[in-house]
C-alpha cells in the first residue's frame, strides 16, 4: 500500500470556517463577526474558496447585517466562492476535528472534545458527512489514537506534534501512543515525526496545540513562539520549546533552521474579567500565498513589519482576533484547508 503525505497549507485554495452563531448572546458576538467577515473578505478577494458551515435556520446574512457588513460587498457574484454547508456542529473549531488533505484525499485523525471536555460527538461526525457530501476518498489512518488537527503541524518531509496534549487527551500510556504513532508512520505515512514536550500557553485549553508554538516556514524552516520578556507569563514555557526545537534540528535530515517570532508583555490578552488568553502570532492562516496573521491591540508597526518580513513571497494580511481568544481559539484553529 502506497503511503500518504499530508498537503502543506499553501497547496489548498479553500477554508472550511464554521459561522460562530453557538456565540451570539455573547458580548463579544459582533466583533466576532467582523473577524469572520474580514476573513472570508480577504480569501475571497484573493480568489481563494470559502466552505461557510452553518446550523440550520441560521441566516447569515441578516447576523452580518447586525455589524453593518454584507457578502454582496466583498464579491457581487460571491456564490461563485463560498459554499454554504448546512450542519449541525458543537463547536467552531474546525482545525481539530476537520479533514486533513492528503495526496489520496483526506485523512480522519479522531477527535474527543479534548480529552471529553466538551460536547463533541456532532464534531467528530463531521468527517464522514464531509466524505459523503463531496464523494471524497478516505482513509482513518490515526484513529487510534487522539491528535486533533491543530497539534499537527507539517512540512513536505516532516510532522511535529506536543506530546503534552497528546497525553492529556488519551486514556494510554505513552509507551502505547508511541508504539501506535510509530507503526503509523512506519506503514501508512511519509515523512518523519518529531515531540516537543512542553506545557500549554496560560488560558490554552487545549493542553498545548502546536500550532500555537511552531509552525513550518518551509521544508527547512521552522517559526517558533519565543520571548525574551520575564514578564510573560510563558517565559519558562517558551525556553524549554527553543531548548527542544534545537534538539529536533540536530536530529533531522531536512529542518536546518529555526527563526524565532517574538513575544513580549504587551502581546498579553485578557477578557473581561481579567484573565490571560493565550495569544500567538503563530496562530495564522495559510492558503496558498495568502497568509492572515492575527495582531492583538497592542501589536505595534514595527512588529508587523518584522513578522511581514518572515515571509517575502506571500500576500500578508493582519487581523485583530481577540474575540476568538476569548473562546481560547486563533484564526488557524477557526479553519481548516481543504482543496476544491
Amino acid at each position: 500500500m502506497a503511503k500518504e503525505s499530508f498537503i502543506i497549507d499553501k497547496d489548498t485554495n479553500t477554508l472550511m470556517i464554521v459561522w460562530p452563531s453557538i456565540y451570539r448572546d455573547k458580548i463579544f458576538w459582533h466583533d466576532l463577526i467582523r473577524i469572520y467577515y474580514e476573513i472570508i473578505n480577504i480569501a475571497v478577494s484573493n480568489r481563494y474558496m470559502i466552505i461557510l458551515i452553518h446550523h440550520k435556520n441560521i441566516n447569515i446574512e441578516n447576523n452580518l447585517y447586525e455589524a453593518n457588513y454584507k457578502l454582496s460587498d466583498i464579491h457581487i457574484d460571491y456564490n461563485k466562492f463560498i459554499t454554504f454547508y448546512e450542519y449541525n456542529f458543537d463547536d467552531i473549531w474546525i482545525r481539530d476535528y476537520g479533514p486533513k488533505i492528503s495526496n489520496s484525499g483526506v485523512i480522519n485523525h479522531g477527535y474527543n472534545g479534548y480529552g471529553n471536555k466538551y460536547n463533541h460527538y456532532n464534531d467528530k461526525m463531521f468527517f464522514n458527512d464531509v466524505i459523503k457530501r463531496y464523494s471524497l476518498n478516505h482513509k482513518y489512518l490515526i484513529n487510534e489514537v487522539i491528535i486533533e488537527g491543530g497539534n499537527i503541524i507539517n512540512s513536505n518531509n516532516d510532522y511535529i506534534f506536543n506530546k503534552n496534549s497528546i497525553i492529556k487527551h488519551n486514556s494510554l500510556s505513552w509507551n502505547t501512543i508511541e508504539s501506535k504513532i510509530k507503526s503509523v508512520f512506519d506503514k501508512k505515512i511519509n515523512g518523519n515525526y518529531y515531540f516537543v514536550n512542553v506545557q500549554e500557553l496560560t488560558g490554552d485549553d487545549t493542553d498545548g496545540h502546536i500550532d500555537n508554538l511552531v509552525r513550518f516556514k518551509d521544508d527547512n524552516t521552522i517559526l517558533y513562539m519565543a520571548t525574551n520578556d520575564k514578564k510573560h507569563p510563558d517565559y519558562k514555557t517558551l525556553k524549554e520549546l527553543k531548548k527542544q526545537l534545537e534538539e529536533i534540528i540536530i536530529k533531522s535530515n531536512n529542518i536546518d533552521s529555526m527563526i524565532a517570532v517574538n513575544h513580549d508583555i504587551k502581546d498579553i490578552v485578557k477578557s473581561l474579567d481579567g484573565d490571560i488568553l493565550p495569544f500567538s502570532y503563530l496562530n495564522y492562516i495559510e492558503v496558498g500565498d495568502l497568509i492572515i496573521i492575527p495582531v492583538n491591540k497592542n501589536t505595534g508597526k514595527d512588529k508587523k513589519q518584522n513578522i511581514k518580513g518572515l515571509f517575502p513571497n506571500h500576500v500578508i494580511f493582519f487581523l485583530e482576533s481577540t474575540a476568538l481568544l476569548n473562546e481560547f481559539g486563533g484564526l488557524h484553529c477557526c479553519s481548516n484547508n481543504f482543496i476544491l
